[in-house]
């Protein structure tokens, strides 16, 4: 009986330290935490390299400088270039096309120097949704 109970004895006291012991990190599962950080933080950054929409009313038009201030608080300015896409009413259509206190929306994104390049530029109201459109979304 006295080997019975010194090896429970030795198990009890073994099991106690071990769960006493704090949980420590080690140096490498820190580095391990810091790479998954950077990945996040390269995730974050291809967020902020995809498009993302805008829309509102042409304030002002500027045909030299290809820009549209759009109405609102912040009074956004969007840059069109060579390469985005216009579109009016669905149907290609070219930069002069477009007129002040119109409509538009579109895609854009972020220029090295942090200005709104658009990629796709619809003038126009965009179409109504139809209930065919909502019963599909349901």
């Amino acid at each position: 009986m006295k080997p019975l109970f010194k090896a429970l004895v030795i198990t009890s006291l073994a099991a106690a330290v071990m769960l006493g012991t704090p949980t420590t990190s080690s140096a490498q599962d820190k580095a391990k935490e810091k790479e998954k950080g950077k990945e996040k933080g390269k995730g974050d950054e291809k967020k902020k390299e995809g498009t993302l929409p805008f829309n509102g009313k042409a304030v002002a038009v500027d045909k030299t400088a290809k820009t549209i201030k759009l109405s609102g608080e912040k009074a956004r300015v969007v840059q069109v270039t060579a390469t985005t896409r216009v579109l009016k009413d669905g149907k290609p259509a070219s930069f002069d096309d477009l007129k002040d206190g119109e409509d538009v929306s579109g895609g854009y994104k972020l220029s090295a120097d942090g200005k709104m390049e658009a990629t796709v530029l619809n003038i126009g109201k965009p179409p109504a949704k139809t209930e065919k459109k909502k019963e599909e979304k349901k």
